[in-house]
């Protein structure tokens, strides 16, 4: 943010980042509504959201550690990684495609790098729901998905972003949906292993075992 130069559909005259008129999505923008470079500012974009994406494919394979008998849920478990990997994959494709250059396909992999992680998501729960140990990732992850749900709704049935007030409250509200994704991903990454710390593995019958 500190090195975009500035520049909204509201202040074009504005020389640094608006927290409540630029989305993140301007910060990716190879030149800003004003016509100004956004060198710097878009390639640390791109740097941060396919490092994100990259994180969420190898984060996907997690769905095995979610109970010592998950191979009871295997199917489940599958489709999960399958719905985090078109995420991760949604997040890179964001950060190459500029919004000033590919609007309509930087929006459509906006709604579609969201959209499969709330299906990752409420999956999760399924798998979470059978461990008593973990019940707080859980709690953590119901939680979230009720937030994702409603940004989900508004991606798609959401005011017109031209109407009045809907440039700071899409700008304000990607913010924290973000702020709240990494969260509950930390949190999920940390609670889930310290729930491999005090697993048995072996009593499910399970070989090799992996993250």
């Amino acid at each position: 943010m500190l090195a975009f130069p500035g520049g909204s559909v509201n202040d074009r005259a504005s020389v640094h980042y608006n927290f409540f008129e630029n989305s993140l999505s301007d910060l990716g923008a190879t030149m800003t509504v004003s016509g100004k470079q956004n060198t710097v500012s878009n390639i640390l974009f791109i740097t941060a959201f396919g490092s994100l994406g990259i994180i969420l494919i190898y984060f996907s394979k997690i769905w095995r550690a979610m109970d010592t008998d998950i191979h009871k849920l295997s199917a489940v478990g599958y489709i999960s990684k399958i719905c985090l990997v078109i995420s991760g994959l949604s997040f890179i494709g964001i950060a190459f495609s500029p919004l000033n250059k590919f609007y309509e396909n930087h929006i459509l992999l906006l709604k579609s790098a969201f959209c499969f992680l709330l299906a990752w998501t409420l999956l999760m729960i399924i798998l979470q729901s059978g461990n008593l140990k973990i019940r707080k990732l859980l709690i953590f992850n119901v939680i979230y998905a009720l937030l994702l749900g409603y940004y989900d709704y508004l991606l798609f049935y959401g005011p017109e972003i031209e109407a009045d007030g809907s440039i700071e409250f899409y700008a304000v509200s990607q913010k924290i949906i973000f702020f709240v994704t990494m969260t509950n991903l930390a949190i999920q990454a940390a609670g889930i292993n310290r729930f491999l710390r005090i697993a048995d593995f072996r009593k499910s019958g399970a070989k090799n075992f992996y993250v």
